[in-house]
């Protein structure tokens, strides 16, 4: 089954690495933004076809988690599946993504197995998907 990811990270080289890695385990980017504010305005505006969210942690202006508890405010999108992902070594940071609404939270560098057995669970609990 092929599986459509929306990706938000300020950084084009993570961008573009998580696309390749999302490619690898069956999943295809419909959308990808550097800017959380910017990619909020774009949700709101259209429905776009996804299984799962990718969010970074770190990002300027607005985090993850703030990013997160936006998205789950946008009725389109409100079942969707969000994956926070991080170079932090936060213990605290799964709790503190959960609570702001996240499915799961990886740490970077993540390993393709990893990911896409994540990413499938994730999807497979959730079974919404905005068409």
């Amino acid at each position: 089954m092929n599986w459509n990811a929306i990706v938000i990270d300020n950084s084009e080289i993570a961008r573009q690495f998580i696309q390749a890695s999302l490619a690898e385990v069956g999943f295809s980017c419909v959308a990808d933004y550097g800017c959380p504010a910017q990619a909020l305005v774009a949700l709101a505006q259209e429905r776009i076809a996804t299984d799962v969210i990718i969010t970074d942690f770190m990002m300027p202006a607005m985090d993850g988690l703030e990013f997160c508890s936006h998205v789950k405010g946008l009725p389109f999108y409100r079942g969707i599946p969000v994956v926070m992902i991080s170079t932090r070594k936060d213990a605290d940071l799964l709790r503190r993504a959960l609570a702001a609404g996240a499915s799961d939270c990886l740490k970077k560098p993540f390993r393709l197995a990893e990911l896409a057995t994540r990413l499938q669970l994730c999807v497979q609990n959730a079974g919404v998907r905005v068409q």
